[in-house]
């Protein structure tokens, strides 16, 4: 115990040495507690458990010799017995008890035994002692004097039986003389005390190996306490340093910032409630007020009166929203000033504040133009603007969000750590870049290929102008990029189609005026901003430049806008002429589409002007327009399709479709045109494939007809729709059931997996012509129907969302036209199914969301689906189309015509929305859903997104009402 308690006191000693007072009080409040612990555990563990242990162990063996006394005690009770019954006489008896009893041995080394004496005493028995075999042991005394015999006589005078301690020799060792204690017992019959005894010794051997095993662990036990004691003590003194020093940073932290906001040349405040809680000296040159007169001084105070409504509500919240603005704020002198003003906001002790960033613009008014101006229309055009140093070594200074989205990082801490060199796919066009730097001064659209943070690579159009006047150790340069791998995917994609079309003279011969828009005029001196307002107005992309007496001295376009605005160091001010292009190039009026096109593509020019020389009028022909306008026309494709001899040509043509359609979507068609096209599509392909597996499979043995499902059964396919459909046959003459189902199940797999191999992938529910399930004769398929509307059960009501949008593709509508029939006279006999279904559409649980979530925009869509379908079986609406189906509906006077125009109005804006989320998923290089991430939308999108959503439980009542659903949950 003593070392344990040493090496504590070694450890807390070395723990507190090389601290000072304070410290040293500090450490003792930790290392007393389990110190003191440590010692309480070794002081129970020798003062209580130890002995309460050596008390047990003397009990136990107390116990164990009574327990083999009174069984040696039996063995002579038995004998007594057969004396009795005569069996032997007492001496017979007692002589064969004892010679029994000599001879029974237990303990570690089979030598402890029983003795007998009789009560005068004499000794009776004793294995080892033979010598004192019936003799007078009345004077018989141990080493210490004490008459061992005589004082078992009287112990089984006094009760029967009892304990006595005395000396003995050892086992049969009659020279090695220890303590014993012994048991003895009176068997009164014969006068006979009976006894055995257990060595002290040996006890007190089985107790100094139990206390020396405790010693050992407890000294163990402390010193791994002692060493846990000795690390924590030691974390506590680097974290107490680490506090310390910590301490001292922050303050410098503090003392540093404080310099660097009081040195800034912006004014700096922090709101907090509305009110100014610091303001920087910036701020009192601006204002003329002293920093204790802003103190908890309201900011609206500051704001002057002259600024408009909407810049006053902004700054009257509690927490103004974060963005930039420009107002007029009031001096102390009762004046105002500009300023232009970026507000943030952050958090202060677990509090909102806005810190605002204040600079006056003032000067710059006189100049006639804000910095704020220009980020503006920056802004708009929708390019990435940087400041960097352009070199080895270089890296970005500043980006704005569009430029971080281009390189593909998420905040600009990540990009200005890396070095620009990593993002060129070439290295030397770092320095060609540099180069023409140098030298000029600027770079002007250069074209890149770059490498996102993610390894994609990527086509920029780079603009560039030098900062600094001596650029010869290094280049530091504002710079525009502006993404256009869409649009040289696009310009790629426009030369295939156009290699299609030229081809059909119907098309390229019409006169180019059909694709053209009315000319938009602007003057030559209005401002750049001016003229961006005014396109956006016009819904174009190009203004033609004149003066005030109607000449046309150039033309600008959008690209314009984003090309030569900031190589020019331009701002939204500049008059429009800088940027314009002259000459303008003319086109005849009585020009054909195609011709147009051709100088287009020659002179490398997006626009023509042409004019009519009888009226004067000029309009514009867009090479984008007429693309749109051609890509709409996608009989070419069909037609390419119906001619092709194998699934390979199929497959190429479904890969145009898609591109065509991507570039339908990005140039915002109607879904209804979309839709349109792509059903159109998929029903020649379908058609075409069917065409060569009968050729292959040779003719049917019966008519047939092919049907298709769900959203391709509507009309409705989007980008990643799968197939959903099924073969119908006429019953086949009795007999030739097997070999009928046998040929259209192998014509079944021929067209799925045909289907699939051209773009179409597999249903993941089975729900093919593949499957003999879905391949049956014309009797079976009206017991399905049957059965669905008879039983509306919940997979009933489940293959009705899927089944009862069918419509023939291919074959013999007779059949698509008789299961009709059946279903409209099942459905008017057995009501309950509709109610069913409108009881499905009423509690299919529409997604509540909130900007930054996920919405499943097919879970939303089909919310409107199923509206449409329930009251189209109730009405023998045929047209499986949903918006067909609300128009037949409206003419049914079945719903209200303003309802039914926002039902259509909600469900194009929700496909359309999916559709762009598809192509936008696809230029990115992710797996194509139906999820929208609404994290990236606009406040204004996310809006109208909440609003069409909301509806859809209005719809739900609405069916509700009309089915008298509402006491039904």
């Amino acid at each position: 115990m003593l070392p344990a308690i040493a090496g504590l006191s070694e450890i807390m000693y070395i723990c507190l040495s090389s601290l000072n007072a304070e410290m040293k009080r500090n450490y003792l409040k930790i290392l007393l507690p389990p110190v003191l612990t440590i010692l309480l555990f070794i002081l129970t563990i020798f003062y209580i458990i130890i002995p309460r242990y050596q008390e047990s162990i003397m009990n136990g063996k107390r116990e164990m010799i009574k327990e083999l006394t009174n069984s040696a005690w039996s063995i002579l009770s038995k004998y007594e017995n057969d004396e009795k019954e005569g069996l032997y006489s007492r001496e017979e008896a007692q002589a064969t008890a004892a010679s029994r009893i000599q001879y029974l041995r237990y303990g570690e080394d089979n030598k402890d035994y029983f003795w007998i004496t009789d009560m005068r005493p004499f000794m009776v028995m004793h294995p080892f002692r033979e010598d004192l075999n019936g003799k007078d042991l009345t004077d018989f005394k141990d080493p210490h004097g004490k008459r061992l015999f005589v004082e078992f006589v009287e112990t089984v005078k006094k009760s029967g039986h009892g304990y006595v301690d005395y000396m003995w020799q050892w086992k049969d060792d009659s020279l090695h003389i220890v303590p014993k204690l012994s048991y003895v017992r009176l068997f009164e019959p014969w006068g006979w005390v009976i006894g055995t005894g257990i060595y002290i010794e040996d006890v007190q051997k089985e107790i100094n190996a139990l206390t020396r095993r405790l010693l050992w662990i407890s000294i163990g036990i402390t010193l791994l306490i002692a060493l846990l004691l000795l690390y924590i003590s030691n974390q506590s003194l680097n974290i107490e340093k680490k506090r310390l020093l910590a301490e001292n940073e922050l303050q410098e932290s503090r003392e540093r910032y404080k310099a660097l906001v009081e040195a800034a040349t912006e004014g700096l405040i922090m709101l907090s409630d509305g009110k100014i809680s610091f303001s920087n000296a910036v701020i009192g040159k601006i204002t003329g007020f002293e920093d204790r007169e802003l103190q908890n001084r309201p900011f609206t105070e500051l704001v002057s009166p002259k600024n408009n409504k909407d810049i006053i509500s902004a700054f009257s919240q509690g927490i103004i929203k974060e963005g930039q603005f420009e107002l007029s704020i009031m001096k102390k002198n009762g004046s105002s000033t500009d300023v232009a003003v970026t507000s943030s906001v952050a958090l202060f002790y677990g509090k909102q504040v806005n810190i605002l960033i204040v600079k006056d613009i003032s000067i710059d008014r006189l100049q006639g133009y804000s910095n704020i101006d220009y980020h503006k229309l920056i802004s708009t055009l929708n390019l990435g603007f940087f400041k960097a140093r352009i070199d080895n070594a270089g890296k970005f200074i500043y980006a704005n969000e569009t430029a971080l989205n281009i390189l593909g990082f998420s905040s600009f801490k990540d990009l200005s750590e890396v070095n620009i060199i990593r993002f060129l796919t070439d290295s030397n066009d770092l320095k060609n870049l540099r180069k023409s730097l140098v030298n000029e001064g600027f770079v002007k659209n250069k074209i890149i290929s770059i490498q996102r943070k993610n390894n994609e690579q990527a086509i920029v159009s780079l603009s560039m102008v030098v900062l600094n006047e001596n650029p010869g150790d290094y280049v530091i340069c504002d710079g525009i990029m502006e993404d256009i791998t869409g649009k040289e995917k696009e310009t790629e994609e426009m030369r295939k189609v156009i290699s299609y079309l030229k081809s059909d003279r119907m098309l390229m011969e019409q006169p180019a005026v059909n694709y053209s828009q009315k000319a938009v005029f602007g003057a030559m001196d209005i401002t750049i901003g001016e003229a961006a307002e005014l396109m956006e107005k016009n819904h174009t992309d190009a203004l033609l430049v004149g003066t005030e007496n109607g000449a046309v001295m150039g033309i600008v376009t959008g690209t314009d806008l984003r090309r030569r605005v900031l190589p020019l160091n331009l701002n939204a001010g500049n008059p429009l002429y800088m940027i314009m292009t002259a000459p303008v190039h003319y086109g005849s009026h009585g020009i054909m589409a195609g011709e147009a096109l051709s100088v287009c593509e020659k002179k490398q020019i997006g626009h023509l002007v042409i004019r009519d020389e009888t009226t004067g009028n000029n309009v514009i022909f867009s090479v984008n327009s007429f693309y749109r306008r051609l890509t709409e026309n996608s009989g070419f494709l069909n037609a390419s399709v119906r001619q092709a001899s194998g699934y390979k040509e199929m497959q190429t043509a479904f890969g145009m479709m898609r591109e065509m359609v991507r570039s339908l979507i990005r140039n915002d068609a109607s879904p209804q045109h979309i839709t349109r096209i792509t059903s159109s599509f998929s029903d020649t392909v379908t058609q075409r494939i069917i065409e060569l597996a009968v050729s292959e499979a040779g003719p049917p043995p019966v008519p047939f007809a092919f049907i298709c499902m769900g959203s391709e059964g509507r009309r409705e396919e989007s980008l990643i729709t799968d197939q959903d459909n099924a073969i119908l046959y006429e019953d086949p003459a009795p007999g030739s059931e097997q070999e009928t189902a046998q040929y259209f199940l192998r014509l079944g797999e021929k067209i799925c997996d045909a289907l699939h191999a051209t773009g179409y992938s597999y249903c993941k529910g089975n729900i093919m012509a593949k499957n003999p399930q879905w391949n049956q004769p014309v009797t079976k398929w009206l017991q399905y129907f049957a059965g669905w509307i008879n039983m509306p059960e919940p997979q009933n009501l489940l293959d009705a969302m899927i089944f009862f949008d069918f419509r023939t593709v291919y074959g013999d509508e007779k059949f698509a036209d008789e299961i009709r029939r059946n279903i409209r006279f099942l459905i008017e006999k057995q009501n309950v199914f509709l109610f069913h279904l409108a009881h499905n559409t009423y509690n299919t649980k529409v997604q509540q969301i909130t900007l930054g979530e996920s919405t499943d925009l097919k879970a939303c869509l089909s919310h409107i689906v199923m509206f449409a379908r329930t009251y189209a079986l109730q009405h023998a609406v045929e047209a499986t189309n949903t918006t067909e189906r609300l128009l037949m509906l409206k003419e049914k006077r079945v719903l209200a015509e303003n309802l039914t125009d926002e039902i259509i109005y909600v469900y194009q804006f929700l496909m359309k929305l999916r559709l762009k989320n598809q192509v936008h998923l696809a230029d990115g290089h992710f797996p194509v859903s139906n999820i929208l991430q609404t994290k990236g939308m606009s406040e204004v999108e996310f809006s109208h997104l909440k609003k069409a959503i909301s509806q859809l439980t209005v719809y739900q009542n609405k069916i509700a009402l009309d089915f008298r659903l509402k006491s039904v949950h």
